[in-house]
């Protein structure tokens, strides 16, 4: 009977600490969650690789209780060997009408979905902090609709001015 407290105990303690852990890990993250619609113009080549130009327009949240309307254009280029090439920037607007600008690149993956890194080049008020901030996202397209989510760790520092949105 007293092993069996000993694990209760145990596994209560074990839990806590994931959760604490993961509570605080978290603390320290940009998450931004953003929903598109695409659109693109493609040219495929005679020698089985193409190119294209799209865009991308829609809305994000992220978890500092922020939201607004994004707006990206960029290229992508696939070679006859399903080698492929993404690259854009991104107008991203939050409800104050304060913007940023972030670049997506990648070249892991298919068209529909995939892996890459984005970085915040430039910002108003007080979303400069992010300025420089190295990012990974992901992005599945559907048939009509697309889904990213972006992922940045970030200082405390940093996650305290967005907390109190210090502009």
């Amino acid at each position: 009977m007293s092993r069996f407290i000993f694990l209760i105990k145990f596994s209560f303690i074990f839990l806590t600490s994931i959760l604490s852990t993961t509570a605080f890990a978290e603390k320290d993250i940009y998450v931004l969650n953003s929903h598109y619609k695409t659109s693109q113009t493609m040219f495929n080549l005679s020698d089985g690789s193409n190119y294209n130009t799209w865009t991308m327009k829609g809305s994000w949240t992220d978890n500092f209780s922020n939201f607004g309307s994004v707006n990206c254009v960029g290229q992508a280029q696939s070679s006859k060997k399903k080698d492929l090439s993404i690259y854009g920037v991104c107008e991203i607007k939050d409800e104050k009408k304060l913007k940023k600008w972030w670049t997506i690149e990648r070249n892991i993956g298919v068209t529909e979905i995939g892996v890459g890194k984005s970085i915040q080049l430039a910002a108003e008020g007080y979303w400069n902090v992010l300025n420089g901030a190295n990012c990974n996202y992901a992005i599945k397209h559907g048939e009509e609709y697309s889904y990213s989510i972006t992922k940045c760790k970030i200082t405390s520092n940093q996650a305290k001015i967005l907390s109190n949105k210090i502009n």
